[in-house]
């Protein structure tokens, strides 16, 4: 049993929750599944469009953003009258350099697709359980307290549907059979969401990168979100993804970005040569621990991997253990290992814009923790630009990290 791996979870990490028990999140909500040959052949009927044209040293380029769906052929999924290979619904965000000529999408458009029969009965009730995670989550409680905020007159869901209503900086177009450019893959940790890094997504399309995430979680009927398919690694739908991200990528590096379980997977994933070719491990929440035992009892294929296998690509490992790194757990791990640790306390959810987000909603709504999680996002803004540089130095792309003379964020070694 993987216990807290694959179930792992933390809301603030001055108030961490129970690991192994995350929250049940409610569920309601069509049906004719097209065949899995359908999709590929719609994807692959895809029209090519203008690539990314070269652009003038340091100009971020226009985000594109456009949806798809892949499967996972070896791992089956039944429910909701679905019954056939597991339904990745993948999001993609990309540099485009014609303007795009239609306004900015908004965050709850990211989440619009046409799907039809079950499939689109999954989404729906997928849909679901990711806005009782982004409400347990993200804006129940402040970053430093455990008593719920008080929104009063407004409700959870109408908080929510305010900030949904938010523009992001993406546009909506025709997702490219090939991009030939660098793709990152993101993992998102348990229960959490496909889209729950878009300010990510977008900073890296908006400098030259491909960005996909996906759901690594399916709805299920009589479970809570978050419980897995199969209680062990789900290395097949990885791979089903970073196969797809090579195609795109069309000859260009592909890297793989985890936070939280998502990281975990990686760690149990990408040690296979060819996968991927730089990995970000964001706060496996291994990092800080130093007794053995208690690790192999909660994350016994993690253990297993970095003290086993050996990673043939640059890893980039960033986690808030209060101190400076090599992280414990990780010092026998075979490979190329850099370290980030930032200097003030750094909350596990913050390493997502979903977190970050109620920080928008200052004047319209109560934010009582406002200040708090202005300091936690300019860390966050600078560990983005730490990201950007550690790619764009596996890529041949020159590094336009902003220097910052005042301050560094993070110990680093």
């Amino acid at each position: 049993m993987i216990a807290g791996s694959a179930l792992t979870r933390l809301r603030s990490a001055h108030l961490p929750r129970n690991i192994n028990a995350p929250t049940a999140v409610a569920a309601t909500s069509d049906p004719t599944f097209p065949s899995v040959r359908c999709a590929i052949l719609l994807f692959t009927l895809l029209i090519r469009i203008p690539l990314l044209a070269q652009q003038p040293e340091g100009t971020p380029a226009h985000v594109g953003y456009a949806d798809t769906l892949l499967f996972n052929d070896g791992l089956r999924y039944a429910a909701f009258g679905y019954d056939g290979p597991a339904p990745l619904f993948v999001q993609v965000w990309y540099p485009m350099h014609d303007d795009p000529g239609s306004a900015a999408l908004r965050y709850a458009d990211l989440r619009t697709r046409t799907l039809h029969g079950p499939l689109r009965r999954v989404y729906d009730e997928l849909l679901l359980r990711m806005d009782s995670a982004f409400i347990e989550y993200d804006l129940r409680y402040p970053f430093d307290g455990d008593v719920p905020i008080d929104y009063a007159p407004f409700t959870e869901q109408q908080v929510k549907d305010s900030l949904f209503a938010l523009p992001t900086t993406a546009h909506r177009a025709m997702l490219p059979t090939a991009l030939s450019l660098p793709v990152i893959v993101y993992h998102h940790g348990s229960q959490g969401m496909s889209d729950e890094n878009v300010r990510m997504a977008e900073h890296f399309a908006a400098n030259g990168f491909v960005f996909l995430s996906c759901n690594f979680h399916w709805p299920l009927e009589h479970g809570m979100y978050g419980t897995p398919l199969v209680w062990e690694p789900d290395t097949g739908s990885i791979r089903t993804v970073l196969r797809f991200a090579r195609e795109l990528a069309n000859g260009n590096k592909v890297f793989y970005i985890g936070h939280s379980w998502g990281a975990q997977e990686g760690w149990c994933t990408l040690h296979e040569p060819g996968l991927a070719d730089g990995f970000v491990s964001l706060e496996t929440t291994m990092e800080w621990k130093t007794d053995t035992t208690e690790v192999r009892d909660k994350w016994p294929y993690v253990l297993d991997a970095i003290t086993t296998q050996h990673y043939p690509m640059p890893i980039l490992m960033v986690a808030d253990t209060e101190g400076e790194p090599p992280f414990q757990m990780f010092k026998g791990v075979h490979g190329e290992l850099r370290y980030l640790d930032p200097k003030k306390p750094f909350a596990h959810e913050n390493y997502t814009s979903a977190y970050l987000m109620r920080s928008q909603g200052a004047g319209g709504f109560n934010v009582p923790d406002r200040a708090a999680l202005r300091e936690q996002e300019v860390v966050y803004e600078a560990l983005l630009d730490e990201l950007l540089a550690f790619l764009q130095g596996h890529v041949a792309m020159s590094t336009q990290r902003k220097a910052d003379p005042q301050s560094d964020f993070f110990h680093r070694r």
